[in-house]
C-alpha cells in the first residue's frame, strides 16, 4: 500500500523507530526529497533499511522540507528505480536526481494501461497526466499544480489514492486524508507499530 511522510521545514523528524516501522510495513525500497538551495534533490532506491537509515543524515533535515516514500509495490519490480519520489520531468527511474517538484504517490491507480517496460501504476500516470498538467501550469504561470481544490478533487476522484508534491521552494501539497502527527503528515496510519494501537495490553 506504501506510506507517505511529508514534513514542514521547522519540524523535527520522525525518530527512527517511527521511520522502522514505517519500513517494516513497506518494505519493497525507500526515498527521499528535499528542497535545498532552490531545487528538489531526489535520493532513492534504498533496498534495506540499513541502507536507509545510512545513506541519510536524518538529523539535518529539521530546517528543510522533506518527502520519504517507503514503498509497498503493486506494479513493476521491487527494484531501486521504481522507489519514490519521483521527478516532475526527466528520467523517472533515476536515483539520484534535482528538479523543480518531487512528487510521492500511495494508492493503486485503476483504469492505467502500463505501456513501458518494468513501469509502475504510479510512473505512468506521471507521464501520461501529471507531466502535461504541470507543463500547463508552467505555461499559465501558475505555480504550484494541485493547489487549487477543484484540482486536487480531481486528482482524487481519477486515482482514488493520496499524493505528496515537493516544490522547490519548499512548499508541500498533500492530497488525500492522511494522519498528522507533530507536523509531520503521513499519507496512512502505516507509521504507528501494532502496539501503539492499544492500553494496558501485554500481548
Amino acid at each position: 500500500m506504501c506510506i507517505i511522510l511529508s514534513k514542514p521545514a521547522g519540524i523535527a523528524m520522525p525518530g527512527i523507530e517511527t521511520l522502522k516501522t514505517c519500513w517494516n510495513h513497506n518494505p519493497h525500497g525507500a526515498g527521499c526529497a528535499v528542497a535545498l538551495n532552490g531545487s528538489v534533490i531526489i535520493r532513492k532506491g534504498y533496498m534495506t533499511f540499513e541502507e536507509f537509515a545510512a545513506g541519510i543524515k536524518f538529523d539535518r533535515l529539521e530546517p528543510y522540507a522533506c518527502v520519504f516514500h517507503f514503498r509497498f509495490a503493486t506494479h513493476g519490480s521491487m527494484s531501486p528505480g521504481n522507489c519514490h519520489p519521483f521527478a516532475v520531468t526527466g528520467n523517472l527511474k533515476r536515483t539520484y536526481r534535482k528538479t523543480e517538484v518531487a512528487i510521492a504517490h500511495n494508492g493503486v491507480i485503476g483504469g492505467v494501461k502500463i505501456v513501458k517496460n518494468d513501469y509502475s501504476d504510479t510512473m505512468t500516470y506521471i507521464e501520461q497526466t501529471i507531466r502535461p498538467f504541470w507543463a500547463r501550469c508552467k505555461a499559465q504561470g501558475t505555480k504550484y499544480m494541485y493547489s487549487i481544490k477543484k484540482n486536487q478533487d480531481a486528482l482524487l476522484n481519477e486515482t482514488g489514492s493520496k499524493w505528496s508534491f515537493l516544490f522547490a521552494d519548499g512548499k508541500i501539497i498533500n492530497v488525500g486524508d492522511g494522519v498528522e502527527e507533530n507536523g509531520v503528515w503521513y499519507s496512512n496510519t502505516g507509521f504507528k507499530s501494532m502496539t501503539s494501537f492499544f492500553r494496558g495490553s501485554n500481548h
